[in-house]
């Protein structure tokens, strides 16, 4: 399961709904909690609608401040056990597994506790201005210790909040995964993943909730669309022919469909024609310009500029409408596509990519293998086709080699392999 966690800053910025709409198409993600709405709850059913999610439930905010909203996909039972301005207390249940969100109180259950805390543990989360006395801290260091809570690990720049105060450009660790020990026993391949800088002034979160750690398999696609670009046809050509001594010799052809393939990737990586990837390098640009003290509110901006106009967003009133049908069709279709969990021939329920592979390989091997005698059972059936080979034609197929035959064979080997020789000159 993926849940995204953000301080967004206001949902009625046409950037902010539209960097969801990447997080989330990229992700695939089950559960988004988003912080600082600043919208009433039309608006924020709106944006649940373009994101695909019918499910939710928000605390509006208090004049222009605050504002919170949880949205969930079908397959999430999710209920809320109390809400307020700065909380939002629910269970939720996937695949057999439940667990509690945001709660402070259930030490003995598995529980997780996202957002921004708007506070740190100490100076060490902390980069830039004057640091603040250890006395400062000590009420969330409390709140941590009693309630048995822990950081989870992360990948990305856990600074996950950047502002000015003054001349001076300040990094904070306010948004954070945390969670009880219960939790880590349930689900032990927890991770968190912090994202890009952009719309708001804090990073959006990914959490990754999952019993096994897997290593995520990269799928090769070939996309038609390349075959004009430049260099292209040349990677392809120098695949299909290989390197070296390997010139020279005849090469299978899944030998020489690998060597394409890795050619074909080592291009892409050279050469980034896709608009994903180019939106990928401009946010890494717009995170590195915010996060340092010599770069001018002007230069950021002029960031934000290309990043809007690559990804499009004045299609948000235009185009984005005109497909929003079709992504919908192709996020269901992901989801409903996407398997967390299969039930064995005695309905034990295995989770995880491994073990789903394990039943299915059993399965198939109990379908097609000879371990069970049905040769009766092809008796009756076959038993009921009309006879197409004769005996006559069966002796024939089935006699000795004859010098004629082979004199036929060893010429038709030859016709064969000459035709190969000359297709290589």
């Amino acid at each position: 399961m993926r849940t995204i966690c953000w301080n967004c800053r206001g949902l009625g910025n046409d950037s902010t709904v539209q960097r969801l709409k990447e997080i989330n198409r990229k992700y695939l993600t089950d559960i988004i909690c988003l912080s600082e709405t600043k919208q009433q709850d039309d608006n924020v059913r709106d944006v649940g609608a373009q994101l695909g999610f019918l499910r939710y439930v928000s605390v509006p905010p208090r004049e222009l401040t605050g504002g919170l909203v949880i949205f969930w996909h079908r397959l999430v039972q999710l209920s809320v056990l109390s809400q307020s301005p700065n909380l939002i207390d629910c269970k939720v249940g996937i695949n057999g597994s439940s667990f509690k969100l945001a709660s402070l109180s259930r030490r003995n259950e598995a529980w997780i506790l996202l957002g921004d805390f708007n506070e740190i543990l100490g100076n060490h989360e902390k980069i830039g201005a004057r640091e603040r006395l250890a006395l400062s801290f000590q009420d969330f260091r409390n709140l941590v210790r009693n309630n048995n809570l822990l950081d989870v690990n992360s990948i990305g720049n856990r600074f996950s909040w950047v502002g000015k105060r003054g001349t001076h450009t300040i990094q904070c660790s306010l948004d954070r995964t945390m969670a009880n020990g219960a939790w880590f026993t349930e689900f032990p391949a927890f991770e968190t993943e912090f994202l890009e800088l952009g719309e708001s002034d804090h990073r959006p979160l990914v959490i990754f909730i999952s019993h096994d750690k897997e290593e995520p398999r990269r799928v090769f696609r070939f996309d038609s669309r390349m075959t004009h670009k430049e260099g292209f046809n040349e990677s392809v050509y120098r695949g299909w022919r290989g390197s070296g001594q390997m010139q020279l010799i005849q090469q299978p052809l899944a030998r020489r469909l690998k060597q394409c393939r890795a050619q074909i990737s080592l291009w892409k990586r050279h050469n980034r024609h896709n608009a994903e990837e180019r939106i990928q390098i401009l946010r890494g640009r717009l995170d590195k310009a915010i996060c340092s003290p010599t770069t001018t509110t002007q230069e950021v901006d002029i960031l934000r500029d290309d990043l809007n106009q690559t990804s499009r967003v004045m299609w948000l009133h235009a185009g984005d409408k005109n497909t929003k049908y079709f992504h919908s069709v192709t996020k269901v279709r992901r989801h409903r596509l996407h398997l967390s969990s299969i039930q064995d021939c005695i309905r034990v329920v295995h989770r995880g990519q491994k073990q789903i592979a394990l039943v299915a390989q059993d399965y198939f091997q109990s379908l097609f293998g000879n371990t069970v005698d049905n040769s009766r059972l092809y008796t009756k059936v076959l038993g009921t086709f009309q006879t197409r080979v004769t005996n006559e034609m069966n002796e024939n197929l089935t006699r000795n080699l004859t010098e004629h035959l082979a004199r036929t064979d060893s010429l038709l080997f030859f016709i064969i392999n000459f035709g190969r020789t000359s297709n290589q000159k």
